[in-house]
């Protein structure tokens, strides 16, 4: 580095706020850029049979937090980190036991996003210490692991199609059920003991069997629900990790049962809530009512004119012809003035 003091700052996290040196946060800013510009080159030319929803679709599962947050680790860049928050050391602790050998994969971890921030705020310094390419260079250093691991995974088959369904397969899990079933499953994180009050009724997985939640702890549940009706909670240390595993849930069985998304589909109008369905009928019953006071008002003002027309009519032959007998005489008296 020619200026050393950028990584300094790139370790600085904003805990530390009387420090001389300034926190991380603009370099992560501009790091970010630099990381999606090399990512986004790199699958667009590691792919050219992909379309753009399968390059999103890989860009996103490449830079998401739990994806940078296992490069830093993988890279002991948090053992550099200036912090003052005492509750940084656990997290990060657990997030790493979360990576080893009894851990469940990286959507069921829940890292502080200090770890992908400092992985960002890297590639930013090295962009602004060197130029351009010396940012570039860094992004595929550090993400060469990552890299490498997905083209692997895509590259095992050479069929196309193939290749789009092991894309799609890498979605992140609630980005899944927000594509493939938005509108109709709904993901909310709940504490255990109010999920214990108002949803006792809904099973929850909990360590591989199926319970009732009691209240008693304080961990999250997830909850995925389809109009107001609970289907399947998961009990977790976090809300970020119950969502993250009710949605690979959710996506599990989706992909096992192909036509469920269809029938969910069909079904909908029957799963909606009441007072949607009656709002509905309430704005047609209103739109019909417009209509046909609208007709009505027309043909009253019709009526009208015809009323007045008649009433017209009737009111010179009522006159004898009067009406005609002053226009004769108008007549006249203009001969009389021209003579």
């Amino acid at each position: 580095f020619k200026r050393p003091e950028l990584l300094e700052e790139a370790c600085t996290h904003p805990s530390c706020i009387h420090e001389d040196v300034p926190c991380y946060q603009r370099l992560e800013w501009i790091g970010d850029a630099v990381l999606c510009l090399f990512t986004r080159e790199w699958i667009y030319k590691s792919f050219p049979d992909l379309d753009v929803g399968e390059l999103v679709i890989l860009e996103a599962t490449t830079v998401c937090n739990e994806t940078l947050a296992y490069v830093c680790v993988s890279n002991g860049l948090q053992r550099h980190m200036n912090h003052r928050d005492p509750s940084l050391p656990s997290k990060i602790a657990e997030f790493e036991h979360s990576m080893g050998p009894q851990g469940r994969g990286l959507w069921a971890t829940d890292p502080p996003k200090s770890l992908s921030d400092i992985v960002e705020s890297m590639f930013g310094a090295a962009h602004v210490d060197g130029g351009f390419e010396a940012g570039q260079h860094a992004v595929g250093a550090v993400m060469d692991e990552i890299l490498d691991a997905l083209r692997k995974a895509l590259l095992t088959r050479n069929n196309s199609t193939d290749l789009k369904t092991k894309a799609r397969e890498m979605m992140h899990p609630k980005q899944y059920v927000h594509e493939l079933a938005g509108g109709i499953l709904n993901v909310k994180a709940w504490q255990e003991e109010d999920f214990a009050i108002r949803r006792r009724h809904c099973p929850v997985w909990r360590n591989g069997v199926w319970v009732t939640c009691e209240g008693t702890g304080n961990n999250s549940i997830g909850l995925i629900e389809s109009f107001g009706i609970d289907l399947v909670g998961i009990e977790e240390k976090t809300s970020h990790i119950a969502r993250n595993r009710a949605c690979a849930m959710a996506m599990e069985v989706f992909e096992t049962n192909t036509d469920l998304i269809t029938k969910l589909k069909s079904f909908s109008q029957l799963l909606r809530p009441k007072e949607v369905v009656m709002e509905d009928e309430d704005k047609e019953g209103k739109s019909k009512e417009e209509g046909g006071k609208a007709t009505e008002d027309k043909e009253t003002k019709t009526d009208k004119i015809k009323e007045g027309v008649n009433e017209e009519n009737t009111a010179n032959k009522g006159d004898g012809g009067k009406g005609e007998t002053q226009e004769e005489a108008t007549k006249e008296n203009v001969i009389k003035t021209d003579e």
